[in-house]
């Protein structure tokens, strides 16, 4: 696979398989209820990212916005990821005072071991 496009609405996820497995996130995310699109890109993403044994990293500095409900899916897959063998990275701009406000709240899920990543650019 080298790479898949998948758009809902203001919200498109590239998923392409490199050396690592990445998920670049571009335009804005106002869905009500996103899971039922993000979700099964993300376990893909995941899943892909384990059974080729590489780095699955999550790349949002192109996203203009996104809502409060856009954070759930985040969470499910990083607490998956969390508990399996994955190496996961979160890259967003810290240059936008609204990334780093909503990823800087999702370094709980940093791992001593730098497994899973929040990391502002």
């Amino acid at each position: 696979m080298a790479s898949e496009t998948f758009t809902d609405r203001t919200l498109t996820l590239e998923l392409n398989d490199e050396d690592n497995v990445n998920v670049v996130w571009r335009g804005k995310s106002t869905a009500r209820d996103p899971a039922q699109f993000i979700l099964p890109i993300l376990a893909k993403a995941l899943d892909l990212a384990g059974k080729s044994h590489k780095a699955l990293v999550f790349d949002f500095r192109r996203l203009e916005y996104m809502n409060s409900s856009t954070v759930t899916p985040l969470i499910r897959i990083l607490d998956q990821a969390k508990k399996g063998g994955t190496q996961l990275t979160l890259i967003y701009n810290k240059g936008l005072k609204w990334q780093t406000l909503n990823f800087t709240a999702l370094e709980v899920f940093h791992t001593d071991d730098k497994r899973i990543e929040i990391r502002g650019v």
